[in-house]
């Protein structure tokens, strides 16, 4: 699968019509080191992905190794990113780990910036979603 970025927190390979950003939680990446990496992966979705008339129909956010709650400054810079893919009708299939706090804020997050393009699941599924819908 081609690596269209990667980063210490965070990886995004493409798998046909359907790319995958991967995010893990590392206590030992420096928050300047995580605000870039956080920077780079908008960067490379909001420009390679989500655009009307790119290759890929939509993407999977992974965080089932991820940070278990995100902050105010993620979320707005989350909210930019869903509600773009919701205007430019690009599915996002969120892949979500067992802590409650971290599905609520992503169905939270759904249902306000991407209602018809965003969903979030537990499992295998959210890469069903991004490629069928």
């Amino acid at each position: 699968m081609p690596v269209l970025a990667e980063g210490p927190i965070f990886k995004i390979v493409a798998e046909g019509t359907v790319a995958t950003c991967s995010v893990v939680n590392r206590t030992d990446v420096s928050p300047e080191e995580g605000a870039r990496c956080a920077q780079e992966m908008r960067e490379v979705l909001m420009g390679k992905v989500i655009p009307r008339g790119s290759a890929y129909v939509g993407f999977v956010f992974d965080v089932t190794l991820g940070p278990p709650v995100f902050g105010p400054r993620t979320r707005v810079a989350l909210e930019a990113m869903f509600s773009e893919a919701e205007a430019q009708k690009t599915r996002i299939g969120v892949r979500v780990g067992a802590t409650a706090i971290q599905q609520l804020q992503f169905k939270s997050l759904c249902r306000e910036c991407a209602p018809t393009q965003g969903r979030v699941f537990d499992d295998e599924r959210a890469l069903a979603w991004a490629r069928d819908g």
